[in-house]
């Protein structure tokens, strides 16, 4: 009834997650489909373990063979997980489409490994073996499958701790506390024989993470997943509440030049693409307290509570040559460029800062556009 009981639960939560994230269109970016696969390859290894457990020690006709598969996919998939949760953390951080080979290669090697293990114990019960009476035993390389299981979580809690900058606040806290539960449910595993807590602790782990992300994704904004326009204003609020008179409060706001004319000449898939690009590049070029969100259509805002006009600058000019840069690689079809308002918050400002903010842009797209229109009479 234990083994019983631990299966059924850990396969609702999972099978519950699954549904709702498939009935909610599933993988429409590489992190949902990093997500799905997580839950998928937990879910098998709790139906997997579930099953050694029911067919050991059953002697009807096919018992066997049931078991020795049975137990050679779960040595097999186990590594998976750590694996997804290390490409997920990088899929965060460098925001790709397709997974890259070389994270690719050392996120699976584990899995590699274990698969070698599990098909070598088939013949020499390296890992586990099935006696006469079908019964299941752990072999003496068994303390092997844990370190494959276990190598990519402490790969990705390395990287969290390498790129913390790019995990702030909640996400941070979330994704070091994933590999806890996991790990302490396969030491127990490990140490006591007839402990199958490994599983379940998966399962419990990841309904954390993702009710979690659904509180995260409220305030995201899905095409470019920065933060919205609704928590922007919600933070700077808080930021103006609680500023330290030492500290100086420093924001930006940015428009992409011409996009309208983007979405009309080349569509809104491009226009789409051109946005996930601006994103991608804000995220890459502001580190440290800097806070990005969508403000709306092709306007970001960004905000520093700790700052200054030389700083601030400094980072705006790096920014700025990310921008060349990413325009001399001619990924899109034109340059990008934008029109940018900065400013140091003053007492008393209130909410008029993002006005201020929105004039100071506007005044820099009107000389964009003057620019632009002389350069075209002096080339006509």
């Amino acid at each position: 009834m234990y083994y019983i009981q631990n299966s059924i639960i850990g396969i609702i939560l999972v099978s519950t997650m699954l549904f709702y994230i498939l009935g909610q269109g599933g993988r429409r970016q590489a992190q949902d489909s990093l997500f799905v696969a997580l839950l998928v390859s937990t879910l098998l290894i709790i139906v997997l373990e579930f099953s050694v457990d029911l067919f050991t020690g059953r002697t009807f006709i096919g018992s066997r063979a049931i078991l020795t598969v049975a137990t050679f996919l779960f040595y097999t998939v186990n590594p998976i997980p750590g694996a997804l949760y290390l490409l997920y953390l990088d899929q965060l951080h460098r925001r790709w489409v397709k997974i890259p080979r070389g994270i690719g290669l050392l996120a699976f090697t584990p899995s590699f490994l274990a698969l070698v293990l599990s098909f070598l114990s088939l013949f020499s019960g390296l890992a586990f073996s099935i006696d006469a009476n079908n019964l299941y035993h752990r072999g003496p390389l068994f303390f092997l499958v844990i370190i494959f299981d276990l190598v990519c979580m402490f790969m990705g809690f390395a990287y969290l701790l390498i790129f913390r900058s790019s995990f702030k606040g909640k996400n941070f806290s979330l994704f070091v506390f994933f590999p806890i539960p996991i790990l302490v449910g396969a030491l127990l595993q490990m140490n006591f024989y007839g402990v199958e807590v490994a599983g379940i602790s998966l399962a419990l782990t990841l309904l954390v993470a993702f009710l979690q992300m659904q509180n995260l994704q409220a305030n995201k904004d899905y095409l470019t997943l920065l933060y919205n326009r609704s928590l922007s204003e919600q933070y700077l609020s808080h930021l103006i509440l609680h500023r330290k008179p030492a500290k100086q409060l420093g924001g930006l706001l940015m428009d992409i030049n011409s996009f309208k004319q983007v979405n009309d000449l080349h569509g809104h898939d491009l226009g789409d693409r051109t946005l996930r690009h601006f994103s991608k590049l804000l995220v890459e070029s502001f580190k440290g307290d800097w806070f990005i969100a969508r403000y709306g259509g092709d306007e970001f805002i960004l905000f520093n509570p700790n700052t200054s006009e030389q700083e601030m600058a400094k980072d705006l000019d790096h920014f700025r040559q990310q921008l060349s840069n990413f325009n001399q690689k001619e990924l899109l079809p034109f340059a990008v460029t934008a029109s940018v308002g900065a400013a140091i918050y003053a007492t008393g400002d209130g909410p008029s800062f993002i006005q201020t903010l929105d004039n100071r842009m506007y005044r820099d797209k009107k000389i964009f556009h003057t620019k632009t229109n002389l350069d075209g009479l002096l080339h006509s």
